[in-house]
């Protein structure tokens, strides 16, 4: 999860609040990538990799609102990095599944499963090991150009009745049924257990919904029980999914072993192959009894009223009350705000352009920061 983020996210412009989201997690990331280093520290990679997830999707989400700062470049990068440890995080899950399933194994699979084993670990290495300090330096550099961008919004300036810019809460409606949509027409392509392509597919349209929720699941029941019901389900298609990438190592390690002299492998490798399939299929049935077609149809609609709520702009605008005393007059431009009036992060430097008047650039720095909790 993000940092804590200002109380009034919601009511910001959605360039504003876009920008502070992702800046947000840009903090989270930094915190994982510093336990790179640290060996003992097995969640370092994880929790990296799920702030990469985050920022990406915020990214895609808000690309309209982030169009200014986060460009095509930007973003190549931003995905090479998220990809970039994926074959070896997929090892690491492997191995660790592997070491829980001795007990399901009879004397004659233990060389196989050994043997098994044995290769995943020098993958791992290859693939994972010697890869994280090269993602850790990249990413550093990267960090410092997004966190320029992203602290920047460019506004205009306009007198007269025109419409005020969309709040994040009303952007955020919106895409909330834009996804629910893309959801609803992904869950009804799933053809079964076996249909692990659109199965993954699913999983994905439920962590973007979900990703896109979290925020507004700190202030808002509704949300926080939909971010729930999310979670289990990616869960459950991550199991499955987690299952046919094994299944599919297998099948690699599977055909070499023509040249191989260990007695006792093909036999060892079947058994793991049964009980990852039938570890998908267990998986895929719990999905369902979760996201049958009724089930998923109440929790899509609930989230599909979700978003319109927010998306709905109110019909009433409440009249503006007159400054206290010795405060200064709207106009005057004077504000003075203490640090502590502030949540503590990112600086978000707003630089705003008179278009009307032809008047030049305005600076105006504002500061907009989060406060970081792990």
């Amino acid at each position: 999860m993000p940092a804590r983020l200002p109380p009034n996210l919601l009511d910001r412009s959605a360039e504003e609040s876009a920008r502070l989201l992702a800046l947000s997690y840009l903090d989270q990331i930094d915190r994982a990538e510093r336990r790179l280093a640290h060996p003992s520290d097995r969640e370092a990679l994880h929790d990296f990799r799920v702030g990469l997830r985050r920022l990406r999707s915020t990214l895609s989400s808000y690309r309209v609102q982030l169009q200014d700062s986060i460009t095509p470049p930007m973003r190549r990068r931003i995905r090479d990095l998220a990809r970039a440890t994926n074959a070896g995080r997929d090892t690491e899950v492997q191995l660790e599944w592997l070491s829980k399933q001795m007990e399901r194994l009879d004397a004659e699979d233990i060389p196989g499963f050994f043997w098994m084993a044995g290769r995943l670990e020098d993958r791992k290495e290859e693939l994972l090991d010697q890869v994280t300090a090269k993602v850790a330096r990249k990413y550093q550099k990267l960090s410092a150009k997004l966190r320029r961008a992203l602290g920047v919004l460019h506004i205009e300036l306009q007198t007269g009745q025109g419409q005020a810019p969309a709040t994040f809460r009303e952007v955020t409606g919106a895409l909330t049924r834009q996804h629910v949509a893309r959801l609803r027409q992904d869950l009804g392509s799933i053809r079964g257990a076996a249909d692990a392509e659109q199965a993954h597919r699913t999983r994905i349209s439920l962590k973007r919904l979900r990703y896109l929720l979290e925020p507004i699941a700190r202030r808002n029941r509704r949300a926080a029980a939909l971010v729930r019901l999310f979670r289990e389900g990616q869960d459950m298609l991550g199991e499955h999914h987690d299952m046919h990438v094994l299944s599919s190592v297998i099948t690699s390690l599977r055909g070499g072993l023509a040249t191989s002299n260990f007695a006792g492998v093909e036999r060892g490798l079947g058994t793991v192959a049964r009980v990852a399939e039938e570890t998908a299929t267990v998986a895929f049935e719990r999905f369902q009894s979760l996201w049958g077609d009724d089930m998923a149809s109440w929790i899509l609609t609930r989230a599909e009223e979700l978003g319109q709520s927010m998306e709905q702009r109110p019909t009433s605008v409440p009249e503006v009350a007159a400054p206290p005393p010795n405060q200064p007059e709207l106009g005057t431009h004077q504000s003075q705000v203490t640090a502590s009036d502030q949540p503590a992060t990112s600086d978000l430097r707003l630089e705003t352009d008179d278009a009307r008047q032809g008047a030049g650039k305005l600076d105006r720095t504002r500061d907009s920061r989060l406060v970081t909790r792990d």
